[in-house]
């Protein structure tokens, strides 16, 4: 049996960048080297791996835009793939910029999660080129080395104080789901450039402990190149919940990365609302990650605690 680790640790295997025809050494970095402004590349990481209810694993990967301020976006295709080829086509194509506070760093983890078969024995691939400059990371579910063999296993029980990854679901009294794999909205939703097109979830805290806040985040996970998605926020403000040195809770406009609570009383408890207008006509995927941050065993730094939802949206 493979022996668990402590969640709040980040396990990754070495990146390996690609030698592609062409590729200037000189101008690019290993990545983990600092940062530039502009100009640099986006690095895949595999954050580890968790067994699923079914015996079915699913492998976990995020990734760290080496630029301060430029989004990179990669379309799917040579440039942006998954081998084997089976797994392809659920990886982002858009690639903001982060930065957490404490163990997060630069880097967004668990942007979406490969299910393999219970008896998958191999590695699966993520392979970014940026400009020519290529680099790789394996999902896998054996360590390399004899000593530490489950060093890439995550825990999915509670954390220190009890947190767990929150539940989410976009159909009321429907069955919900967590986890970095994520819960797929049923529909493709439609909009027409300028108008926005509003979507509805519900989502609960999970814990062994008192059940708290959770929060939202917006993000272009895939799109038109250069597309750009303006998000507001409709959900109501929690009780109780000052304005900090961050985003005001409550309606109102909500940049990527920027974190909006959930109220968990009245009318509108446990649920979220936000539109979404969009400026170029093609097809999406916003990426809506609900988390619990901020409870003293969870934060982003950690492999706990939060789950993705998803939502196609074709814009005309």
């Amino acid at each position: 049996m493979r022996r668990k680790v402590v969640a709040a640790l980040a396990f990754a295997l070495a990146l390996t960048p690609g030698l592609v025809a062409g590729q200037d050494w000189t101008q690019r970095e290993f990545p983990l080297a600092p940062p530039n402004a502009t100009g640099n590349f986006v690095a895949p990481y595999f954050d580890g791996f968790y067994q699923n209810a079914d015996g079915t694993y699913t492998l976990s990967f995020g990734f760290m835009n080496r630029n301060d301020e430029a989004v990179i976006e990669i379309p799917l295709g040579v440039n942006n793939r998954i081998e084997p080829e089976q797994f392809d086509g659920v990886q982002p194509t858009t690639f903001p910029v982060v930065s957490y506070s404490g163990f997060g760093g630069p880097r967004e983890r668990g942007a979406f999660g490969v299910v393999v078969p219970a008896d998958f024995d191999g590695d699966v691939w993520w392979v970014l080129r940026t400009d020519g400059y290529e680099t790789r990371v394996p999902g896998r579910l054996e360590s390399p080395g004899p000593i530490v063999t489950g060093a890439y296993e995550l825990s999915t029980g509670p954390m220190a104080a009890g947190s767990m990854r929150p539940e989410i679901q976009f159909e009321e009294g429907a069955p919900g789901g967590w986890g970095v794999e994520g819960v797929w909205h049923p529909e493709t939703l439609t909009a027409a450039v300028g108008e926005p097109v509003e979507v509805h979830f519900w989502t609960r805290d999970r814990g062994e402990r008192e059940l708290g806040f959770v929060n939202m985040t917006l993000w272009k996970y895939r799109g038109p190149i250069g597309g750009q998605i303006a998000f507001e926020s409709l959900t109501a403000a929690p009780e109780g919940v000052a304005a900090g040195r961050g985003r005001p809770p409550g309606p109102g406009p909500v940049a990527t990365r920027e974190s909006v609570t959930i109220p968990t009383t009245g009318p509108d408890a446990d649920q979220g609302r936000f539109t979404a207008t969009f400026d170029t006509p093609g097809d999406y995927i916003i990426r809506v990650r609900i988390d619990n941050f901020g409870n003293n065993d969870s934060a982003p730094g950690h492999q706990c605690c939060w789950s993705n939802g998803y939502v196609r949206v074709t814009v005309r």
